[in-house]
């Protein structure tokens, strides 16, 4: 019986140092896998860490937190992951349409002002080519080179090394041209361009005119109308013409019945009507005071005139239809008048002819008067075209 407890108390005694055994056996192995959670989570972050991709505008980045959860119970429990992800940032359509048509805009109005610039200096290229040509440079250069004679004459100094700062030598130079220099080029070239004598322009041209005449010294002399053409050539402001003019008068005279009588019954003056046709052809130089659109003109001329008087009713001079007198005469006169320069090749304008009697010769019956009609004073206004070929 006591062998049976003490072998028993030995069995007791050998599975108690076995439990212990096995729970401090146990303690170290739970103790050793918690230091490898641990491990391995800071090895999770640091490699996270390095291999997280950098930001860039515009980019969405996704990061994935991993929250590790430690119990201080002795038993390890692995808790769920955690993923906390930021919303993506996107721009809409129409956000990039309109983006996209103010770049173009830009660039557009960025070619619009390159062009206007360059089409700027050109003009101010040609501008100062037209005043100065080649005398703006030759007047800089002259003024460059007292300053590069001044420049390789003065040079710098070398300090001596005891010498702390050295002083630097200031040469004044005038890099710009005087306001003085300047204005008397300009001087010098609008001089130059005025004795500058350039050719003629000489063009032919064609005109047609219509008007009225009239002969101030005697009422019984009434202008209906004149009709004229013309060929002439044009140097600049001075312009030679030869032109023909056809003209109808309606004279009224007196004159005496087969009796003798001047008189009706009544005391009233017989009176004929007549008409009287003047051709003329004339020579004629004329000169524009002034140029541009309206040019003021003034001129001479000759011409020839040759009259024919024909009867209106049955009188003394003649049945109606009947030509009872004809006359010649070479006129003088003067020109004044002003041209409208539509274009090159257009023009038109008012002129005003008078006229006074050189010499005459009559023959038949003319309408003589007190002062035969050759030798009185007319005028002629007008209006005319001219087209420049």
């Amino acid at each position: 019986m006591k062998l049976s407890l003490i072998i028993a108390a030995a069995v007791l005694v050998n599975l108690v140092f076995a439990e212990m055994a096995i729970a401090q056996t146990s303690g170290n192995d739970l103790s050793a896998e918690v230091d490898s959670e641990i491990e391995q989570m800071y090895q999770q972050q640091n490699t996270s860490t390095q291999n997280a991709p950098k930001a860039e505008t515009g980019a969405v980045v996704t990061q994935t937190v991993v929250v590790p959860q430690q119990s201080l119970a002795p038993a390890v429990q692995k808790q769920p992951e955690t993923t906390v992800e930021g919303s993506p940032l996107s721009n809409s359509r129409a956000e990039s349409i309109r983006r996209g048509r103010q770049e173009e805009e830009l660039r557009t109005e960025s070619r619009i002002v390159e062009k206007l610039e360059q089409s700027r200096m050109e003009d101010e290229k040609k501008r100062a080519a037209v005043l100065f040509g080649d005398k703006f440079d030759t007047l800089q250069n002259q003024q460059q080179q007292p300053q590069a004679v001044q420049q390789q004459q003065v040079a710098p100094v070398q300090a001596p090394s005891s010498q702390v700062q050295p002083q630097p030598i200031i040469i004044n130079q005038n890099e710009t041209l005087t306001r003085d220099a300047v204005r008397e080029e300009v001087r010098a070239a609008l001089t130059e361009d005025e004795k500058a004598i350039e050719p003629s322009l000489e063009q032919k041209y064609f005109t047609a005119n219509a008007g009225i005449g009239q002969y101030p010294d005697i009422e019984s002399i009434k202008g209906n109308y004149a009709l004229g053409a013309g060929f002439g050539t044009r140097f600049d402001y001075f312009l030679v013409e030869g032109s023909f003019m056809y003209s109808n008068y309606t004279v009224n005279a007196h004159y005496a019945d087969v009796y003798g009588r001047s008189t009706d019954v009544y005391g009233r003056p017989y009176i004929a009507e007549f008409d009287m046709n003047q051709y003329q052809g004339m020579l004629s130089t004329k000169y524009q005071l002034i140029g541009g659109f309206v040019r003021p003109v003034v001129g001479g001329l000759v011409s020839y005139s040759y009259r024919q008087y024909v009867a209106n009713n049955n009188t003394t001079f003649g049945t109606a239809g009947t030509e009872f007198g004809t006359s010649h005469a070479i006129d003088l006169g003067i020109i004044a008048g002003v041209d409208l320069e539509f274009n090159s090749k257009m023009s038109a304008g008012v002129d005003l002819k008078y006229m006074f009697n050189l010499s005459s010769k009559r023959s038949g019956q003319t309408a003589a008067g007190s002062t035969p009609v050759e030798e009185l004073q007319y005028f002629t206004t007008g209006l005319f075209a001219r087209v420049n070929f």
